[in-house]
């Protein structure tokens, strides 16, 4: 007889747009509006995805968006 091996919980690797907005809050410390959210995906600078009409934020993607957003203003 063969086993069936027990199945873990996920963990969480993407955001809807208010779990987004709340994750840079709690972690970055930043206030993101979710029109400044809109603005970054219509350019290309916040990669996402539509599942059933919702936007999606792959966890990494946000904390390469934060951490290239930073570096930007560093330049200037």
């Amino acid at each position: 007889m063969s086993t069936i091996p027990a199945f873990e919980k996920p963990v969480k690797q993407f955001l809807n747009l208010e779990s987004l907005i709340e994750y840079t809050r709690q972690i970055y410390d930043l206030p993101i509006s979710k029109i400044s959210i809109y603005r970054a995906v219509k350019s290309g600078s916040l990669p996402s995805m539509k599942v059933n009409g919702r936007l999606l934020f792959r966890i990494s993607d946000v904390e390469r968006w934060i951490e290239g957003s930073s570096e930007k203003k560093g330049d200037a």
